[in-house]
């Protein structure tokens, strides 16, 4: 809340908590307390959180302005000493005095201020922070007011002080004192910072990953507490690198920062930033803490499912050097989505020779086929958390551990049409394939004959005549098509459809947990800081389902193909068929059963670490300190695929009637309808049982092959192991040259991979292969930071980073080509006399990405009232490779090499250059002016704007030819509002990000997510000091949470799914 008191311009009560903890007793004078001898074990930090402890541990109150404090060190103070003692070795050299008043200790500024700043560290939370009023600035003494904050809005401010004492250019966010992020979910609180981009799971609506500056998950690195996390990355999206921070849940996190510029002491495999997740410790609570909180939600749509979140925390100083941090969570979200979509990728309304081509206008694209789909998930995720930590005078010990587990199951009843060429579809061929003005067939019958058929008035030099009686006929047709005729003249015109309704299911699971035992030691001016650590992260599809029925109908019920259109709303296409064929689309028993197959799929990281670094504090009038550090790891990773169910069964849909459950009569609301509506579909409780049966043979409807998922038959060709190596080691120095810190070093990283895969080889047997590789990066870095004056800083740095390529691109799976009949006789050779044609593989030697990175910031910082920045940047890539799940470039930009002996081998070739570049503004303010109660009232907002390209290298784009890079919106926009009066707060929050290229298609037809936007409120009462309850509302205007389209237009949808507004209510006790 918002606390206005009078009091001397220049003080204000350090609630750094020192004014919360006078842990002295009442009765007892701070002169008698000064006398005593105490136990002291104070590192060095900013000078706040030194007193923040040093009052802790006296219980004397001590008062400072924040600007007093701002930016300052304190020296390091261990043993038993007196008060007055250790308050003289904390601020000696800091450029403050001390003074007594009373009962409080008074820090001022030291009457000759200090040439430089030292180096700092973040300042500690909750300290009540003051804002000059307008008579302070103009002289008038007392008149100053002191604003004091909790809640969203003082997260928000600790956010801001991370940010301007950090060495780099970064942004935090900070969970409140509350324990919460401003989000419900770790990617969506991140997508509040200038620069980052959630990108959202398209059923459950949640953030899934982030991007940082354009540049997507896997090309950024991810920290707990300073050391290395691993990714599995994710299966379904054809990338095993990065982080899924899905899986994290949103309790147990202290503060995330996302550094978008990086020193030599980080590492550098992050082309756009740097995420490092922090979490509590029994130090960062009062001295026994506890807090229980509990959340229940409900979707304000379909049959209002329920969700449910509790968490606790607890922790216990047991003394001045012992502390211990528990926490642990659970969360169970359900959700509804309703999808429609694209089936195949739109097709030109005119024939095509070949589909990797561009120049063709996608408004004019057809849509092959269609799916309308009603699904449900559930997601579900646990999460333990523990710090166990140990301070002396000169040595710090920590043991950290984290476990957080992630459930999803997902069930979706799908009806889809697909327009198809297996009969009927025969057509005339043109001879000259150029010509575009023959009339189309169906106007060219001039005859008919028994046996040959329709006679048409097409010349023998116009189609090709392949009976050779002279006349065109039926009898010429052959190459199938969904064209007129097979040329250009052939306009759109399939001769038949697949009819299909599909149900699915699917049971996920991912896992993040790490272990990391390490410590800190100081030797006078010389302080080493120390950990070794474990982790290892999951992304597995444990079972998934797919139940198919099928008829494929040519000339049904006077029904050609299905056409489609979407005259009325672009997002709504419907499908086209006479009346009868409307009925028909509702009927089970127009549904043949086709197949219902089960699968398994994962991939999986274990990572150990150990690191060491060095700093020693030289504090002479140049050089300010030196850094240096090494550090080994071992990546470890593992991806398969596998089968366990093939069943058959005979009949149709409506052999199934025991299964069915509810029909779905309106989707989007009433824009799928009567005609229009998904109708019948399957039970997931009940389909789910009876596969259970068809695994124990006992089922009553299928037969076939069916084990327990943990049987599966694993699939060689599609499984892998990776194993890569990296030492890496820096040095670094940090110097001042009047107001300017300078920051300058090199990091050198070492990486070696091994790689075995299977290979397909009929001539010389099907075997696992190994591959070894290595390359070395040198990052040389500069960052300068200049304090224009005490509330203005400038910042900029050049430094240089890279990206390791995508594991399944560097795999050394082989597949072999051989021509069977070399001597062209007719009949195939043995299997010695093949012929060697082509290889397509993996490519072990690809090159690393190397982007030199170019960025200034100017930041403003307004005591507590406000903070304003603006940052630009530019980014310099090499060896860019474009990820994709589009299949012309799913495992990379392909190429074609031919080696000495002439066989072509096909992989993935680096690509040549791609940049990113952009501009970051972004400002906060309490407008503590206004009369009254919208003197509480706060505003936050940023805006991003990025542009970004890259040379694709495919082999049918031209040369030079560039498009934009995956996943990477071009404006972000966030808008925050606060406002907190005596105990009440109410918090809105407004995410923009606009669209972006989603993958590379043929004909240029390359998909777009659209542009969403979503609005978040919280009402938040405080009770018993520091508990509270709240009611939030996400997604309040019930905006869509996937919207991708054919291309960069809304004129074509190709897919749309919803999720509708949750409503929360949640509470929140703290002891």
């Amino acid at each position: 809340m918002f606390r206005f008191k009078s009091g001397r311009a220049t003080l204000s009560a350090l609630s750094l908590s020192c004014a919360t903890l006078p842990l002295a007793m009442a009765s007892t004078p701070a002169l008698a307390a000064e006398a005593n001898a105490y136990s002291f074990s104070i590192p060095p930090q900013d000078l706040a959180s030194a007193l923040r402890e040093y009052s802790r541990i006296t219980g004397i109150q001590v008062a400072a302005s924040a600007d007093v404090l701002r930016g300052r060190t304190s020296r390091a103070v261990s043993g038993r000493l007196t008060a007055e003692a250790a308050l003289a070795r904390i601020v000696a050299g800091a450029g403050v005095e001390t003074r007594r008043q009373g009962r409080t200790i008074i820090v001022t500024l030291a009457r000759v201020a200090p040439t430089r700043n030292s180096r700092t560290a973040t300042p500690a939370r909750a300290a009540p922070v003051r804002a000059s009023s307008s008579a302070e600035q103009q002289g008038t003494p007392d008149a100053a007011v002191e604003i004091v904050v909790s809640g969203y809005l003082e997260a928000a401010q600790e956010s801001l002080e991370k940010k301007r004492d950090s060495d780099v250019i970064s942004d935090t966010v900070s969970s409140d004192d509350m324990g919460d992020l401003p989000a419900n979910n770790v990617s969506e609180a991140l997508a509040r910072m200038p620069g980052v981009n959630a990108v959202r799971d398209a059923t459950t609506g949640e953030g899934d990953r982030i991007t940082v500056r354009g540049l997507s998950t896997e090309l950024n690195n991810y920290s707990i507490n300073g050391v290395r996390l691993g990714g599995a990355g994710s299966r379904d999206d054809v990338f095993y690198r990065g982080v899924r921070l899905s899986v994290l849940p949103p309790d147990g996190i202290k503060e995330i920062t996302v550094f978008k510029t990086l020193t030599p002491d980080r590492d550098g495999d992050a082309l756009g930033g740097s995420v490092d997740i922090s979490t509590p410790t029994a130090f960062d609570q009062d001295r026994t803490y506890l807090r229980l909180s509990g959340k229940l939600s409900m979707l304000d749509k379909y049959d209002h499912p329920l969700s449910g979140q509790a968490s606790a925390a607890a922790s216990r100083q047991f003394s001045d050097q012992f502390g211990l941090f528990v926490s642990g969570s659970w969360s169970r979200r359900q959700s509804r989505f309703e999808s429609n979509g694209v089936d195949g990728d739109n097709q030109p309304d005119t024939w095509y020779a070949d589909s990797e081509t561009l120049g063709w206008d996608p408004n004019r694209f057809v849509l092959r086929g269609m799916n309308l789909s009603f699904g449900e998930t559930e997601v579900e995720r646990w999460g333990v958390n523990s710090s166990f930590d140990f301070r002396s005078d000169n040595h710090d010990l920590h043991l950290r551990g984290q476990y957080n587990k992630f459930r999803k199951t997902e069930f979706l009843n799908r009806l889809n049409f697909r327009n198809d060429t297996r009969r009927n579809s025969a057509r005339l061929s043109q001879v000259n394939r150029d010509e575009a003005n023959l009339v189309q067939p169906d106007d060219n019958v001039i005859g008919f004959d028994d046996d040959l058929g329709r006679i048409y008035g097409y010349t023998t030099d116009q189609i090709v005549d392949r009976d050779k009686d002279g006349i065109i006929t039926d009898a010429d047709r052959s190459e199938r098509s969904t064209y007129s005729l097979v040329g250009k003249s052939g306009t759109w015109d399939p001769a038949g459809f697949r009819l299909r309704r599909f149900w699915e299911g699917s049971n996920e699971t991912g896992s993040l947990a790490s272990a990391n035992f390490g410590g800190v030691s100081r030797f006078n001016a010389v302080t080493i800081d120390y950990d070794v650590s474990y982790s290892q992260s999951e992304d597995n599809l444990d079972d998934g389902y797919e139940l198919e029925f099928r008829s494929d109908k040519y000339g049904w019920l006077g029904n050609r193909g299905v056409l489609f259109s979407a005259a009325e709303d672009a997002r709504f296409p419907k499908w086209l068929l006479n009346p009868a064929g409307l009925a028909g689309v509702q009927d089970p028993s127009e549904y043949d059963f086709s197949g219902l197959e089960g699968e398994i799929g994962g991939s999986s990281e274990k990572l150990w670490q150990g690191q060491a670094n060095l700093e020693w504090e030289i504090g002479s009038g140049f050089l300010d300190t030196i850094r240096t550090g090494a550090k080994y790891y071992n990546s470890r990773r593992h991806t398969y695929e596998g089968s366990f169910l093939d069943l058959n069964a005979d009949g149709t849909l409506a052999d199934f009637s025991d299964l069915y459950g509810e029909e779905i009569t309106s989707l989007f609301g009433g824009a799928y309808t009567g005609d229009y509506r998904l109708g019948t579909t399957l039970d997931n409780d009940a389909m789910m049982a009876e596969l259970q049966r068809a695994e124990n043979a006992e089922s009553s409807l299928f037969d076939g092959f069916a084990v327990d998922p943990s049987q599966a038959e694993i699939s060689d060709e599609d499984s892998f192991t990776f194993e890569e190596r990296v030492i890496a080691a820096y040095l670094m120095g940090t110097a001042y040259v009047g107001r300017a810190q300078i920051i300058a070093g090199v990091r050198m990283e070492n990486t070696r991979n091994t790689i075995d895969a299977w290979n397909t080889d009929p001539v010389n047997g099907e075997r696992y292969t190994r591959d070894r590789t290595s390359f070395t990066n040198w990052l040389p870095s500069v960052h300068v930071n200049y304090d224009i004056d005490r509330k203005t800083k400038l910042r900029a740095a050049i430094w240089t980073s890279f990206a390791r390529p995508d594991i399944a691109r560097m795999s050394s799976a082989r597949e072999y080509s051989y021509d069977h009949d070399p001597d062209a006789d007719g009949v195939e050779n043995p299997t010695s006399d093949w012929i060697l044609t082509g290889i397509e593989m993996g490519n072990p030697n690809l090159k690393p990405l190397r982007s030199t990175n170019f960025d200034i910031s100017l930041e403003r910082y307004n005591g507590s009232t406000g903070a304003y920045s603006i940052a630009a940047f530019y980014k310099s890539i090499d060896n860019f490779l474009f990820r994709s799940s589009s299949s012309n470039i799913r495992h990379g930009t392909a190429g074609q090499n031919v080696n000495p002996e002439g066989v072509a081998i096909t992989m993935p070739n680096n690509g040549k250059w791609a940049e990113v570049y952009g501009v970051e503004i972004s400002g906060q303010q309490l407008l503590h002016w206004l009369p009254g109660a919208l003197g509480s009232l706060g505003i936050a907002g940023n805006v991003t704007l990025q542009r970004s390209k890259a040379a694709t290298g495919l082999s049918w784009h031209p040369e030079g030819y560039t498009l934009p890079l995956m996943e990477t919106p071009e404006t972000i926009a966030n808008l925050q509002l606060f406002w907190e009066r005596d105990g009440w707060e109410v918090y809105g929050a407004w995410n923009y990000q606009s669209k972006f290229m989603a993958g590379i298609n043929d004909f240029g037809n390359d998909p777009y997510e659209q542009a969403y936007s979503f609005v978040d409120l919280t009402l938040r009462k405080s009770f018993l000091k520091k508990s509270s309850v709240q009611v939030q509302v996400q997604n309040l205007f019930d905006s869509h949470t996937y919207w991708q389209t054919v291309s960069t237009s809304e004129g074509a949808s190709r897919a749309y799914i919803k999720n509708g507004r949750t409503i929360s209510l949640g509470v929140n006790l703290i002891f």
